[in-house]
């Protein structure tokens, strides 16, 4: 990050309590800038080797990012709730959170149950159980219309009331991970038969096995990145969302702001004002993924936390506050100076996927991406690591990263860098294909589209 942040003082003997967390750059970047000004962080982990993949647990980078590292169950609230408070139950910390959408709702549970600052459960279980978002909102245009199914036997009736093409995914999930286009009943069938078997989260939760249907809208996708203070929602701005298209949905870029027309803008904040009143959204960051169709903005979901692959860097660097320290303001009862936001400048960053299945040899081209005038490259692979085990956004191998006067001129910038980067590595014939090499990324609009494939790597 290049923008200089606000004051964080009143971080200062404080403490507070993280419930997983995310992996990325710009997470690890502000636990250091939290503790740089005086907050102490405990991070509540459930399996340490889900961060280490194999590698040691001491040289992670969040190992040195946090004060201390406590080993709970943490999807079990009476095991969290048990390290975080002395022999009286009063709590230890001044504040516990989590941007994991595995754990937000544990974590808001937590909170409530110690008296402490956070958003309400339902409201944060309402925005994860996608379905039950969708039920929230209701027949107000901006809403999707929707089946949850648990049988074959439903799908016929699915096909009849929402029609083809729909777009299928699990109802509680994160990453993109198993959301797919449909445009028959044999892809509809086939895409039931695989998401039904889901019957764990990708963090161990149990799941039911049932599968959201939506009818599909077309459209160009953004997110709004914002922070609600006592019921009142403050907008950071908006993100173009880059995606590979169909057949799966998996993110492949972002810039930051968006431009639109004051009326389209204030339309569009509208719907996502709206969208977390009708939820109980009181408290707390949030990510609602939007799409303008011809017939107005449509809500995709609504995410209670921070956004994740570097949004939080484009927000800071434009906006010169940072969506994630803010956040963690609001967990220990300080209201963040959000308002007024203003917008200096612009910032991209293409998310970086390999072409190739395999066994990561070496990546070449990294000392020519990093030579691209004001860019940063923010690989988080090592020699050895597997390589597109998923066809979902955890499938990315890193980011190339460029703020600067215009974020057009900065998504030149950061896919020049990525064209640089080749992922060579030791492939499983049983394995290969074209992946995601295939896939274009699209831009924000017809005159804005990125050239093929910008941000993937080559091997």
């Amino acid at each position: 990050m290049t923008t200089p942040l606000a004051d964080y003082a009143t971080f200062a003997g404080k403490r507070i309590a993280i419930v997983e967390h995310m992996q990325n750059h710009p997470f690890v970047l502000g636990l250091h800038q939290a503790r740089e000004n005086g907050l102490e962080v405990w991070l509540l982990t459930g399996d340490r080797s889900w961060y280490t993949h194999g590698h040691d647990w001491d040289s992670h980078p969040l190992a040195a990012a946090v004060d201390r590292v406590i080993d709970v169950d943490t999807t079990d609230l009476e095991a969290v709730l048990a390290v975080v408070t002395d022999d009286a139950g009063r709590p230890l910390v001044d504040g516990l959170t989590s941007f994991s959408d595995y754990h937000t709702l544990l974590a808001a549970r937590a909170a409530r149950r110690l008296a402490l600052p956070g958003p309400d459960p339902e409201a944060v279980e309402t925005a994860n159980v996608k379905d039950r978002l969708r039920v929230a909102l209701g027949d107000v245009p901006y809403n999707i219309p929707h089946m949850l199914v648990s049988s074959a036997g439903e799908l016929a009736e699915a096909a009849r009331r929402l029609g083809f093409p729909m777009i299928a995914k699990p109802p509680a999930e994160a990453i993109s991970y198993g959301v797919r286009r449909v445009d028959d009943m044999a892809q509809l069938t086939e895409a039931f038969e695989e998401l039904t078997r889901v019957r764990r989260s990708l963090r161990g939760q149990p799941r039911t096995g049932e599968v959201l249907l939506e009818t599909y809208v077309e459209g160009v996708e953004v997110s709004v990145e914002t922070m609600t203070v006592d019921g009142h929602t403050h907008v950071f701005g908006v993100t173009s969302k880059d995606l590979f298209g169909d057949p799966a949905y998996i993110e492949c870029g972002h810039t930051f702001p968006v431009p639109l027309p004051d009326e389209e803008r204030e339309a569009l904040y509208g719907v996502v004002r709206a969208t977390l009143d009708a939820i109980g959204y009181r408290h707390g960051p949030c990510h609602t993924e939007v799409r303008r169709t011809e017939t107005g903005w449509r809500v995709i979901e609504a995410n209670p936390r921070t956004p994740s692959s570097c949004m939080t860097m484009l927000v800071t660097d434009v906006t010169g506050r940072s969506p994630i320290l803010d956040a963690w303001l609001l967990t220990i009862g300080e209201v963040p100076p959000i308002e007024p936001v203003v917008h200096r400048g612009g910032a991209a960053v293409r998310m970086i996927y390999p072409a190739r299945r395999g066994t990561l040899k070496r990546v070449a081209g990294v000392e020519a991406a990093e030579a691209v005038p004001g860019v940063q490259v923010l690989l988080h692979v090592e020699k050895g690591d597997k390589l597109l085990q998923r066809m979902d956004n955890s499938s990315c191998v890193g980011f190339t990263y460029c703020a600067g006067p215009d974020r057009l001129e900065a998504r030149a910038l950061a896919d020049k860098a990525a064209a640089c980067l080749d992922f060579v590595v030791e492939e499983d014939e049983s394995e290969n294909g074209a992946c995601a090499a295939e896939a274009g990324a699209g831009g924000e609009d017809g005159a804005e589209n990125g050239s093929g494939a910008a941000g993937i790597g080559r091997s």
